[in-house]
């Protein structure tokens, strides 16, 4: 799978709970791949309204506009 550096800037709380859940091991060991769970879980959990904007999405390709 061919990856992409993402750079976020989140606040203090937002840091502290994402360190937690990477202590947990849930989602990930580490910042970056707690974050990146989470990232990818909202657009699944969101593809219909996602849709409504024009963004399909599909496991297999990279996320393209809707035509």
């Amino acid at each position: 799978m061919e990856t992409r550096k993402l750079q976020v800037t989140v606040d203090a709380a937002t840091d502290r709970l994402v360190g937690l859940v990477a202590e947990l091991g849930i989602h990930g060991t580490t910042k970056a791949e707690v974050a990146c769970s989470i990232l990818r879980m909202w657009l699944w959990e969101n593809q219909s309204k996602l849709k409504e904007s024009g963004i399909s999405l599909s496991r297999t390709a990279t996320d393209t506009k809707a035509k």
